[in-house]
């Protein structure tokens, strides 16, 4: 790479949570931290023709998500803004090209995503039970179906919470401001704790 970038070196990531105490053990939410797997932002008004003209499907309005071969989510936050999410940490390859790639466009803007957002995953039937304890938009099916977004609050922390199909399981993403990344896990580790 040309500069040095720590999205570059997936080796040296490291996550700001305590996984020693992962809560309840017979709780039937699973909770994944993926602060570590690679992801990216792009914003400006070129990006989303960048997107397309590099493979890549973007979703046709804000507030939308997709999934693109089983584990990159393709999040549209705004008309300008998307986010790129490796759920398995398998297209760091591909990250890492769109990222030199935008280098030089004057509409396309790339947004330091990995460096300032923790990444979690959860899935399980009582997660939207789990997440109506601490989350004032109600993230249960009927309302909120595979492919959308919320840009809300949980726990009283900024976060956005996407809900995604993929390998035949349906999971919960969420990404929140790095430095509460801890106090988030415990909350929610807490608000599933009843959920057996």
């Amino acid at each position: 790479m040309e500069s040095f970038s720590l999205s570059a070196v997936p080796n040296l990531r490291k996550s700001r949570i305590d996984l020693s105490d992962t809560g309840s053990s017979t709780s039937s939410i699973r909770y994944q931290d993926g602060t570590v797997n690679s992801r990216v932002g792009f914003r400006g008004q070129g990006a989303a023709s960048f997107l397309t003209s590099q493979g890549l499907p973007i979703p046709s309005q804000p507030n939308q998500s997709l999934l693109f071969e089983d584990s990159l989510v393709v999040l549209r936050l705004s008309k300008t803004e998307f986010w790129l999410v490796d759920i398995e940490n398998s297209y760091h390859e591909l990250i890492e090209k769109l990222e030199l790639s935008s280098e030089r466009l004057e509409d396309v803007h790339r947004l330091f995503c990995q460096h300032s957002h923790a990444c979690f995953l959860f899935s399980g039937e009582q997660t939207a039970s789990m997440f109506s304890k601490v989350c004032g938009v109600d993230l249960r099916r009927d309302g909120f179906p595979v492919g959308s977004i919320a840009q809300t609050s949980v726990a009283r922390v900024n976060a956005i919470v996407a809900r995604q199909d993929g390998k035949g399981k349906e999971y919960y993403l969420l990404l929140s401001d790095l430095a509460s990344s801890q106090y988030l896990w415990e909350a929610l580790l807490d608000a599933g704790s009843e959920f057996v």
